[in-house]
């Protein structure tokens, strides 16, 4: 189960890589400062992706033992699902932080860092964009 969770998660990789290397030529050629659909079409597509990316890694941690407590209860979850997962990814990755789920063990350093992906990569996308359109007009 885990490795076909796995490799479904390297071809959607795969199939992402692919996306954005098209939508790169066609945003260049799209935004002149006004910034059109497909550039927050690009940023959703590119958080979601994160947000299952982790998920999948969450749920394969889970597999060995607990990750979350659960703070409203004061209980470890013991049995895991992955729409959970998907969950608790998009609460850390968009900075919700709800506090109803925590994370155990080297899951806080995996979280950490996903959060810090929430916040980096929109931004990088965004003025990396804006510039681009600035610079060429």
């Amino acid at each position: 189960m885990a490795r076909a969770l796995l490799a479904l998660f390297i071809i959607f990789f795969l199939f992402q890589l692919g996306a954005f290397a098209k939508k790169k030529g066609e945003m260049q050629n799209t935004h002149n400062f006004t910034l059109h659909w497909p550039l927050y079409l690009y940023i959703f597509t590119v958080m979601l992706s994160l947000t299952l990316g982790f998920a999948i890694i969450y749920y394969i941690a889970s597999f060995g033992s607990p990750i979350l407590i659960d703070s409203n209860q004061g209980k470890i979850v013991q049995n895991h699902n992955f729409a959970e997962m998907i969950y608790y990814s998009g609460a850390t990755l968009l900075s919700i932080g709800y506090g109803d789920l925590n994370p155990l063990g080297a899951v806080r350093y995996i979280s950490l860092f996903e959060g810090f992906l929430g916040i980096v990569t929109p931004t990088v996308i965004f003025v990396s964009e804006i510039t681009k359109n600035n610079s060429a007009g």
